[in-house]
């Protein structure tokens, strides 16, 4: 197996890399997004909870009433955190994930450049050994001329 050969197959291998990492990074960001849309839907709901509550204050609210209304209203507070936590560690993934597509990419690229400077040291050394064999042709073309009576 030729050198370029053997460079050929890691710059394949390579890509495949590269590809897998930024299908990766594709994926978490598709994960980021989704857990931002959670985090609307969680303050959307508490909006739309709390706006309810005020729209009733026409009328008198016991206290089990306001306990339950408070407790609630916590437990989506707390959902919200959570989910803001969530989305800082997906944050994290992605940020790690953007690293690892550029470093593979990086590596891919440069295993490209060494692979296409190869490719032109074997073309220029496939026309020396044609010149090389032209010119041994012409020479012996010329030396038999030049034997014949």
């Amino acid at each position: 197996m030729t050198r370029l050969k053997r460079l050929q197959t890691v710059e394949g291998v390579m890509g495949d890399k590269a590809e897998r990492a930024a299908r990766e990074f594709g994926r978490v960001q598709e994960q980021l997004q989704q857990e931002q849309q959670r985090l609307e839907q969680l303050q959307q709901f508490r909006a739309e909870y709390h706006g309810r509550l005020i729209g009733d204050a026409s009328e008198p609210m016991d206290a089990f009433r306001l306990r339950d209304f408070n407790a609630f209203i916590l437990r989506i507070d707390a959902a919200i955190e959570q989910q803001r936590g969530q989305i800082r560690e997906v944050e994290q993934k992605l940020e790690h994930a953007r690293a690892q597509w550029n470093e593979e990419r990086t590596r891919a690229d440069a295993l490209g450049k060494v692979v296409d400077q190869e490719r032109r040291t074997e073309a220029r050394r496939e026309q020396k050994r044609e010149q090389s064999q032209a010119d041994e042709l012409a020479a012996r073309m010329f030396a038999h001329r030049r034997n014949r009576p």
